[in-house]
């Protein structure tokens, strides 16, 4: 028999397992606790599957990621290292993802905030113009959900352009590359919006060296993860003036503690992780894609390279 096991970090997976039922039948779909032969199991999808025990598979197949990071994969050192990891590439959470991305770029460019805070005082303030023109938005990492999100902007009229480790021609859109490719980027964007893998590489990124590259008065928005981002240069920055306000979607310790002064702190858009939150059914068919595709012999999709991290 071959069992794909199923498991979210701390969500049912029932709904999950009913789902792969509804689409495949003929895929055997279960949860961690019902597993009784760890050699049936040839797939995993899975979210955060606790340390140590994607070793214990000895016919893993394939681990798929249901995100499109797989830090979480990479970060066990039991994983086989044969084994292919694939992530998630569904165009539903490419548009959930751009749809985050520009209702917060649109809040800070129409100063909602400011908005917002008038109305506690009933004051009705007039005269307020905005110019599009002048928000200049760079996507850090165009992998797929880094490209939807910049042709979003670029559908909206916004100036785009995009940066990467390395080259990358997309017809229609800047690219940058590279170290000094990186702070290119930043000269130019007065919107930053990072949608990197997390890699030893990309940790701690968002930096006081990449602040300084920005028009004063720049807006962040991080929807990666919390390891890119350098929280104490994020608060220099905003109270420096380089920075007027940043989105973050992540963080580096999740949930959030109380204590943590982002929570007290007007300049910063605050959301738990939701940008791109995974969708049942449209997972699912690009899960069950790929299981189909590897019991057939044929090539997979979201293959990711261990060696770069995505």
């Amino acid at each position: 028999m071959s069992i794909v096991l199923v498991h979210i970090d701390g969500e049912p997976v029932e709904p999950w397992i009913a789902e792969f039922t509804r689409q495949a039948p003929e895929i055997e779909a279960r949860p961690l606790d019902r597993i009784e032969d760890p050699a049936a199991v040839d797939v995993v999808v899975a979210w955060k599957l606790p340390q140590g025990l994607y070793g214990t598979f000895p016919n893993l197949r394939l681990i798929q990621s249901m995100a499109a990071g797989v830090d979480h994969v990479l970060a066990d050192t039991s994983r086989p290292a044969q084994v292919p990891i694939a992530r998630v590439v569904d165009p539903w959470m490419a548009r959930a993802m751009s749809h985050h991305v520009i209702l917060q770029i649109l809040r800070w460019h129409r100063q909602l905030d400011l908005f917002e805070a008038d109305r506690a005082e009933n004051r009705w303030r007039c005269g307020v113009t905005f110019h599009p023109e002048t928000v200049r938005v760079g996507v850090l990492g165009l992998g797929h959900l880094g490209q939807a999100v910049a042709r979003a902007l670029q559908g909206l009229g916004f100036a785009a352009a995009g940066w990467s480790r390395s080259p990358k021609a997309l017809e229609g859109l800047e690219t940058f590359h590279g170290t000094e490719g990186l702070a290119a980027l930043a000269e130019r964007s007065t919107a930053l919006v990072c949608l990197l893998p997390l890699t030893t590489e990309t940790e701690g990124i968002l930096n006081a060296g990449l602040f300084a590259h920005l028009p004063e008065g720049s807006f962040l928005v991080n929807v990666a993860r919390g390891g890119h981002l350098v929280e104490d240069d994020l608060f220099a920055a905003l109270d420096s003036g380089r920075l007027s306000a940043a989105a973050l979607d992540v963080m580096a310790a999740e949930p959030l503690p109380s204590d943590h002064p982002a929570w007290r702190d007007p300049r910063i858009f605050l959301t738990p992780h939701i940008a791109s939150e995974i969708n049942l059914a449209t997972a699912t068919t690009v899960f069950v894609d790929n299981i189909r595709r590897l019991r057939r012999g044929e090539a997979l999709t979201g293959l990711v390279d261990p060696a770069r991290g995505y």
